[in-house]
């Protein structure tokens, strides 16, 4: 499945990735766990068959902090290792204003599936801490390939077919003791818990 990319569709993604996180225990979640959140749901998505948004999906988060729609705690500064300073906050849904977006985005197949999708892999990805989900990105395995140096673009599948994520979640059929193809939802739990270990490597 193919998913447009335009700036309405972004938002009701971003309006997913929160009823998802929310539904998960993952709430309120912080930026940087958030970005994590959405790297993975668009690396992963092809696992889903379908196609990721691009680049600019959290862009579309102020818009939805100013509808109202996001609701915007614990907004600070912090530093980073390299001295410079970037804004944190956490976020969550304003369940009064974002309900009847939910509700009607789920009246539609590809986003009934589109939902589906990104509440499975946020499931999976609750087993992690926060601290293990804050640094997942990282350990991803398209975000830590070799072949992307310093500086690259990770394009989620945009402009290049080789991707890494994806590689690694389908291989988990040929390792499956009972010898049966795993399911899209099983790969998604088994790739979170890879992460987990390589994390705790």
């Amino acid at each position: 499945m193919t998913i447009n990319s335009s700036p309405v569709n972004r938002q009701a993604r971003l309006i997913l990735l929160l009823d998802a996180a929310e539904r998960a225990g993952l709430t309120p979640i912080r930026v940087v766990r958030f970005h994590a959140f959405a790297y993975l749901a668009n690396v992963l998505a092809p696992v889903w068959d379908m196609s990721p948004l691009d680049g600019r999906v959290l862009k579309d988060l102020d818009k939805l902090v100013g509808a109202g729609m996001v609701a915007v705690t614990e907004v600070g500064h912090v530093q980073n290792s390299d001295g410079s300073w970037q804004l944190e906050a956490t976020y969550t849904l304003n369940r009064q204003l974002a309900e009847p977006a939910v509700e009607l985005l789920s009246t539609f197949d590809d986003e009934r599936q589109l939902r589906a999708f990104i509440r499975e892999l946020a499931y999976a990805l609750s087993a992690l801490s926060d601290h293990d989900l804050d640094t997942a990105a990282t350990q991803d395995a398209a975000y830590s390939d070799p072949l992307v140096s310093v500086g690259n673009v990770l394009d989620f599948g945009e402009w290049s077919q080789d991707n890494s994520s994806v590689n690694a979640a389908l291989s988990f059929d040929s390792v499956n003791p009972e010898g049966s193809p795993t399911t899209a939802a099983e790969k998604l739990h088994l790739y979170a818990q890879a992460l987990l270990r390589r994390l705790s490597a």
